[in-house]
């Protein structure tokens, strides 16, 4: 599986083999990645089936769990807390999820630079 096409947009930082225990056969691949100064995460990849599941921290402080209602994924998602949202995705959702976030907190972060320069 090419993880820089899976991931393509972002910069990926790092790679690891995830064991259930320390010493066993891996059954997960993790890829680290970051998309400028908005978000970064983590694609847990399991080798059993190809599932995928894609973290998302936000740089821009807030709570993600109050804004998932309204928002549109591709993917499905699984659970959110604070600024960490997890999502299940495939090889046709990540990307169209991945552009999503990033213009989601694109106009969020627009929005908040607005709203600070008009209380000056």
């Amino acid at each position: 599986m090419n993880y820089d096409d899976l991931l393509k947009g972002t910069e990926i930082t790092g790679k690891s083999e995830i064991p259930p225990r320390p010493g066993e056969a891996p059954f997960a691949t993790e890829i680290y990645y970051k998309k400028d100064d908005l978000f970064y995460g983590k694609l847990h990849v399991r080798k059993l089936n190809n599932a995928m599941y894609l973290s998302v921290i936000s740089k821009i402080p807030f709570n993600w769990k109050q804004l998932v209602g309204d928002m549109k994924f591709s993917g499905t998602m699984v659970d959110s807390a604070g600024g960490l949202l997890w999502l299940k995705e495939s090889e046709k959702t990540l990307a169209q999820d991945l552009a999503y976030i990033e213009q989601y907190l694109t106009d969020m972060k627009n929005k908040d630079a607005k709203n600070k320069d008009s209380k000056k």
